[in-house]
């Protein structure tokens, strides 16, 4: 059985909250962020994508009726903000929160002893790579409001944003160790209570900094966090 067919066992026909179709939003998603990309659904690294993009929408709607501002550490080409600034039009079309998207577009930073892999069969990244144009991310954004696209450095970036601000929903998609754990310390005394703070990468082999800046954090605090099967992490604030 291929992987495709599996894929549209799981996926098709699941709806989310007023009766929007998850995998239809997932797929059109895909075709405006990557369009002279063909989708394809026998590749392992789309079924991991759409498993953790179901679990991003999921929280989100958890979330939405909070009082808050979404913060993306990490965004690449901008798939995961899209797909939930979407959804967000989808849920509800009169209240606007504000999106603070935040990344270096300049690829990974420096890896640290935390994130080098103890496999010898894991190829990793190497600093500078996952880079992506800013003037692009601009574009595919440039049809919503409120949405703050914002260069720089984890943690001098967090400079430009407003000491005041509050979140409701938080995507650390920072990869490294350093990144991960910065952001950690700059954020979470700023999310609001019930709001949701996740991060992509905690069971990632190709990079175990992660995992090991989140445990970090809040093994310090003594908060519990969720290992989710979609190899992310999740706590909701108390």
């Amino acid at each position: 059985m291929s992987l495709e067919k599996n894929i549209k066992i799981i996926f098709e026909n699941i709806k989310l909250e007023n009766n929007i179709d998850f995998f239809k939003l997932w797929k059109e998603t895909y075709k405006i962020v990557n369009p002279s990309k063909s989708l394809d659904l026998n590749n392992m690294l789309t079924a991991i994508r759409i498993n953790k993009s179901f679990y991003l929408c999921k929280y989100f709607i958890f979330a939405k009726d909070l009082k808050g501002d979404f913060l993306e550490c990490g965004v690449l080409k901008g798939f995961s903000s899209y797909l939930l600034r979407s959804l967000e039009d989808q849920l509800f079309k009169d209240t606007i929160n504000n999106y603070f998207l935040i990344d270096s577009f300049e690829g990974l930073s420096d890896f640290l002893d935390e994130d080098k892999s103890l496999n010898p069969d894991i190829i990793q990244n190497k600093k500078g790579d996952l880079k992506a144009n800013i003037e692009d991310v601009k574009v595919l954004f440039n049809q919503f409001k409120n949405v703050n696209i914002i260069k720089g450095w984890i943690p001098k970036v967090f400079e430009s944003l407003d000491e005041k601000n509050k979140y409701k929903f938080v995507h650390i998609d920072v990869d490294l160790y350093q990144p991960t754990f910065d952001s950690l310390n700059y954020i979470y005394d700023k999310i609001v209570e019930g709001g949701i703070l996740i991060t992509d990468d905690y069971r990632s082999p190709s990079f175990p900094g992660n995992q090991k800046a989140w445990e970090k954090y809040f093994n310090s605090k003594n908060i519990r966090s969720l290992s989710l099967p979609s190899g992310q992490a999740v706590v909701i604030k108390e």
